[in-house]
Order: C-alpha cells, then structure tokens, then sequence
C-alpha cells in the first residue's frame, strides 16, 4: 500500500501522529494503519472514489464527508483559543509543525492536526456536534476578536 500511495499521490504513509501533504491530498496518521485523508480539491465523495480506485485490494475505504466538517482555526491566538478546551499542549516544542492528534475540544471528539504554517490548525469534527462546537468556538475566541471566513 505505501508503494501505491506514492505512486498515486507522492507521499509516504505516516508512520506516526502526523501529517504528509500529497499531490491532492493530505495523509494524516491517527494509529497503526489509519490516516484520515483530506483534499481542497477533491470534495466530498470524489476523494473516497479517488482513493477507492487507486487502493482497491489494498485498503479499506470509509467516505466520511456527510459525517464530518472540518474548519481551521489560525492567527496570533489559536492556541489560546483552542487551549480552553483542548487537554493537548500546542506549543511548538510538544507539537511541532505537522502534528496531528485525536482528542476531545469542550467534551466533542474531534482529530486536529496543524497544516503548515504556524498558529493554524483544522480541526474535523462530528457534524452532529458542529452547532455546540461552533458556539464554544466564537464564545472561546470573543475576548480576541475573530474573523469569519468560508471557502466553497
């Protein structure tokens, strides 16, 4: 499967917690033989079709868009926002560029992983929860300002 996964998307399979950025998708590993993987240019059932197509015999494939969202978090203050209800330290030194974790925000499971820059962080969460996520999202971020900004 690793050799099929770089030949198709030019990346190596994490072998650990983190992210690996692909051709049109990102890799991120969650536990022995898991990854949930992403796209901004492959929606919805189109990534699961994608990977489905390129991995058959090899993996097992679950589309998770009608089940999950998934948002970015970033700027100055992320990590103080995020740090209200997340029981994960995101300083740089213990969760350095491309780390990825499954956790809870405010008692919801979510996974997060940080993409590239610094201060900036996706986070997919169950779609059933999104609302009460959302409402401790913009109460958790008040005291800082915040920005809304949608894609798609």
């Amino acid at each position: 499967m690793t050799a099929a996964v770089r030949e198709a998307y030019g990346v190596d399979l994490p072998a650990k917690s983190v992210t690996a950025r692909g051709k049109s998708v990102n890799f991120i590993g969650y536990g022995p033989g898991q990854w949930l993987v992403v796209s901004e240019t492959l929606a919805h059932e189109a990534l699961a079709e994608d990977l489905a197509t390129r991995l058959k015999g090899l993996a097992s494939v679950s589309d998770q868009s009608g089940g999950r969202a998934v948002l970015r978090v970033s700027g100055p203050r992320a990590r103080d926002v995020l740090a209200k209800g997340l029981a994960v330290d995101l300083d740089p030194r213990a969760f350095p560029a491309g780390g990825a974790v499954t956790s809870t925000i405010s008692h919801m499971g979510v996974q997060l992983w940080q993409e590239g820059e610094a201060d900036s962080y996706d986070i997919a969460i169950f779609r059933s929860v999104s609302a009460s996520f959302w409402r401790w999202l913009t109460a958790s971020a008040a005291e800082y300002g915040y920005e809304v900004v949608t894609t798609s």
